[in-house]
């Protein structure tokens, strides 16, 4: 008899965390991140193997390799008892521990295309660098240990709540692992002696091996101004004036969030689907879309997930990164409400802006899992062969992007106020080709 022990070492990349949002002792409006009873934080082995599952998942297709998922349990069918997984989490630990900061984060009413009220909440985050050691157990391995142990490698996961702006990316940065034959004395003895955590395989740095999976990476110029609120006033600390608005800050750097891009990108895709006549969640013509609840179908659904109240919820298969503002030159304008009796100023009522007028900051999007279905029967190929041709889903994001380069659509607050207006400055960046067919490609699909 053999059982094996992997200890694997997983170092963030990006802020994030696994949250609790059951928490009883939480502030309000707060969702903090989830811990042990001796108040550290805590990265649940449930976390671990459904991430790791779906990673062998897509590697076995990927490698047309041996059958990694089935390490981890069978697929549960309908009326049928749950099986043991061959592949078991032991348990994490947390190794480098960093100061956790908190991220303001609002929703969007869509029917108003506004900030929702009362939908400001506050999330608590660890730091980049974070590093925690997961412990894995497969009993009688097989003749798939080596091609697990490359999956291992090239598993590069997003933990917790947020994934799809960015949140919690890790990689891997150190593997180690034993194989111990229970018929061997030396070996039994060894198996006997494991008390602790100290005890197990020592994970030996290791270079990831995950392929890039990086959707698009360009920067974009601020061509008038970009405003993104902090969501509540803020003091001037040398003249103590009030500022209304204040713009997002990651410690002294101007920040984009990515809620805010991916909100724009999602709003201009379904914008494009409804143009050509496909489906898209907020389109007046196929009922009240108003609560999202039927929906979570659509393309832009299936590409920026979908959290409505049906058991059809969906992840989001791109992470739209956080980025900071580089050499920005930023303002302060004054703007007053209008007394819409007499068309003079109202008293009382006026307002004070952060706006960055100048700057670079970078668009980057990840692929969490495949962008692209294969194209359904009927979907004509006439402008690119196979080899070369672009994916629907990845053409729909490009288009967005262009249709942001050409100033259709602004980023941010007030942009119907002279703000938000952005292009693309890469060198690199080109037109998609394909836009002639993007159409036809969406239409066809919906017949």
């Amino acid at each position: 008899m053999k059982s094996a022990l992997f200890s694997l070492r997983l170092r963030m990349l990006t802020p994030g965390g696994v949250t609790a949002p059951e928490a009883l002792d939480a502030p309000q409006n707060t969702v903090e991140l989830r811990r042990d009873h001796n108040n550290n934080v805590h990265l649940p082995g449930s976390t671990v193997a459904g991430s790791l599952r779906e990673h062998c998942s897509h590697y076995t297709e990927l490698h047309q390799t041996g059958d990694l998922p089935e390490l981890f349990g069978p697929a549960p069918e309908p009326n049928e008892r749950r099986a043991a997984s061959p592949v078991g989490v032991l348990g994490t630990l947390l190794r480098v521990e960093k100061e956790t900061s908190t991220a303001k984060r609002t929703s969007i009413d869509r029917k108003r295309g506004a900030a929702a009220n009362t939908e400001l909440h506050h999330t608590e985050l660890l730091a980049a660098g974070t590093e925690f050691d997961v412990v894995l157990r497969w009993e009688h391995p097989d003749e798939r240990l080596d091609t697990f142990l490359r999956a291992l490698r090239e598993w590069r996961p997003s933990i917790g709540r947020g994934a799809s702006h960015g949140a919690g990316k890790c990689q891997v940065v150190g593997l180690g692992h034993r194989v111990y034959d229970l018929d061997n004395s030396t070996d039994l003895l060894d198996w006997i002696g494991l008390d602790s955590p100290e005890d197990y395989p020592t994970a030996e740095p290791c270079t990831s091996e995950a392929p890039d999976d990086r959707l698009i990476d360009v920067e974009l110029r601020i061509e008038d101004g970009l405003h993104i609120g902090a969501g509540e006033p803020e003091t001037d600390s040398e003249s103590g004036k009030l500022i209304s608005q204040a713009l997002r800050r990651d410690e002294d750097e101007f920040l984009v969030p990515g809620t805010s891009l991916k909100g724009v990108l999602r709003s201009r895709v379904e914008y494009i689907c409804r143009v050509v006549g496909a489906p898209a969640c907020t389109d007046r013509n196929r009922g009240d879309r108003e609560d999202r609840g039927d929906c979570g179908r659509c393309r832009p659904c299936r590409i920026f997930g979908f959290s409505g109240k049906e058991a059809h919820t969906r992840r989001a298969r791109i992470a739209v990164h956080d980025s900071t503002v580089t050499d920005h030159v930023a303002e302060r304008r004054q703007h007053v409400a209008i007394d819409r009796f007499t068309g003079g100023a109202r008293p009382k009522l006026l307002y004070t802006d952060e706006v960055v007028t100048a700057g670079r900051f970078r668009l980057r999007i990840d692929e969490l899992e495949p962008l692209d279905e294969p194209e359904p029967a009927g979907v004509s190929n006439s402008a690119a062969t196979p080899e070369n041709r672009t994916g629907t889903n990845r053409l729909l994001l490009e288009a967005a992007l262009t249709d942001i380069h050409d100033g259709l659509v602004g980023i941010g607050g007030r942009t119907t106020a002279g703000c938000g207006t952005v292009s693309v400055s890469d060198p690199d960046w080109q037109r998609p080709a394909e836009m002639t067919e993007l159409a036809e490609r969406l239409r066809e699909e919906h017949v």
